[in-house]
């Protein structure tokens, strides 16, 4: 039986409000082991922040889930959403 594993990630860049990105770091965190996120650094000293988000695809909506729940409470923008190759 040969098991083979993907190595794609899911790539998104998101835009929140910068009065939320806190809340959002934290609903990230709190999900440990769904994805790894960083905050552009373009988008420091702005009324907003630009998260760039990498999980496995297969986590793709869970991933979704987290950002719908957010898009509840306040503006979500997806400005990049693609499939890369893990590195």
């Amino acid at each position: 039986m040969t098991v083979t594993t993907s190595n794609q990630l899911i790539h998104l860049t998101i835009r929140v409000p910068k009065e939320e990105s806190a809340f959002t770091y934290f609903q990230f965190e709190s999900n440990e082991g769904l994805c790894f996120y960083s905050t552009l650094e373009s988008s420091m000293g702005q009324g907003y922040r630009d998260l760039d988000i990498k999980g496995h695809v297969s986590l793709k909506s869970e991933i979704f889930h987290v950002i719908e729940k957010l898009q509840e409470k306040f503006s979500v923008e997806i400005l990049t959403e693609e499939i890369i190759e893990d590195q």
